[in-house]
């Protein structure tokens, strides 16, 4: 086990949970407000968690009404029983939608003129110190644990409304790979995705930066070599750690660069109908990388070809490209991943409102590329 600390303190490798009553405890911490959903209930991993609790006599409150898109809502009843549960800090278990919820709890229980939820969108200064939270992901892709961004599912407009702060990191995060030896296939590939796009996105981003361009390299390599094996041996715990790394490292990548249209029109698609993030990603990404293809970040498609072993010796710029995008859809290929949003039953009278709501969200604006609404319109119908 090791320990990290990029503005929070992050625990890594096996058994790391361990670490949570003693850090509770050096804070002077006294009970837990648990989130996390029904499904890390149902396969033991909760139990898991509380029972380091328990053994170090630091009692919890438990809420697990949160759903993959984590929404309104369900920030609304949280908040609601946390205000109730008398706990003085906060633990979220999960994926990255326990994690936002916590989140957004944490900034509200300080904030409480945020309590609608919805006036937390953008850009947020002067901030009261959040509530405390403590990250226990079990998935190897949202990057949650290490995000300034909270990404809350409005119900009403079917948008995701999407909150920056750097106030709003957990203060400690602890990645233990056991914990996600038992995760379904579907959430391994769709986190997985979700990792691997944000380290694509964020080192051709607008904003990319040596530093971020250094981590979303290393995430890129990790995810090629670590995700089919994470996906055919759940139980190898090298692997598992591999992508629990290439996660944080691209969260931490894309905290800082910012992400690009494929994220934006992820986002798009998951608020219209029931898709896993991850695999809306990675049905996008093939056809935004050749859209971006036409950009000045054109020149860093050469590492993502390298990345998956293509040799690009004497190809000109635009082979390159070609060369990296092909890799990328013959890495998507090898799962059994839709690859056209028909097979999520979308439709082409759906396009006009996925095409404003992907041009109107946040990760747009660091797309390396200049991007009209007809742009992002046209993109959809090539993917229907």
């Amino acid at each position: 086990m090791e320990k990290l600390d990029f503005g929070n303190s992050c625990f890594f490798g096996a058994s790391s949970i361990n670490e949570i009553a003693k850090e509770a405890m050096n804070r002077h911490f006294k009970k837990a407000f648990i989130i996390t959903d029904n499904g890390i209930i149902e396969n033991g991993l909760f139990q898991k968690v509380c029972n380091v609790l328990a053994k170090n006599r630091i009692p919890s409150v438990m809420f697990s009404d949160v759903t993959p898109a984590s929404s309104i809502s369900e920030v609304k009843n949280a908040y609601n029983a946390y205000k109730k549960s008398g706990a003085d800090f906060i633990l979220a278990v999960g994926g990255g939608s326990p994690i936002d919820v916590a989140k957004a709890v944490s900034v509200i229980a300080t904030n409480p003129k945020y309590a609608d939820v919805i006036s937390l969108q953008g850009h947020k200064n002067n901030l009261k110190q959040p509530i405390a939270v403590f990250a226990v992901p079990t998935t190897a892709g949202s990057a949650a644990e290490i995000s300034k961004s909270i990404v809350i599912t409005d119900e009403v407009t079917k948008r995701n409304l999407i909150c920056y702060n750097d106030k709003a990191i957990p203060v400690e995060t602890f990645i233990d790979g056991e914990l996600m030896t038992s995760m379904p296939d579907i959430v391994t590939l769709a986190s997985g995705f979700d990792a691997f796009t944000h380290a694509v996105e964020s080192l051709i981003s607008k904003y990319a930066n040596p530093f971020t361009k250094a981590l979303s390299k290393e995430a890129i390599c990790l995810v090629a070599e670590n995700l089919a094996k994470s996906y055919d041996e759940p139980d190898d715990l090298l692997a598992r750690e591999n992508m629990a790394y290439a996660g944080y490292m691209a969260g931490l990548a894309y905290s800082n660069s910012g992400l690009g249209i494929c994220h934006s029109i992820a986002h798009a698609i998951c608020s219209k109908v029931q898709v896993p993030h991850g695999l809306a990603l990675a049905l996008t990404l093939p056809a935004v990388l050749k859209f971006n293809a036409y950009s000045k970040s054109s020149t860093l498609y050469k590492f993502i070809a390298e990345a998956f072993g293509e040799n690009t010796t004497n190809l000109s710029e635009d082979e390159i490209c070609r060369t990296a995008i092909k890799a990328v859809e013959k890495f998507r290929n090898e799962f059994n991943i839709p690859k056209r949003l028909s097979d999520y039953g979308l439709h082409e009278e759906d396009l006009d409102i996925l095409s404003v709501n992907a041009f109107e969200d946040a990760c747009t604006l660091s797309n390396p590329r200049e991007v009209t609404m007809t742009d992002i319109y046209l993109i959809l119908k090539k993917l229907l």
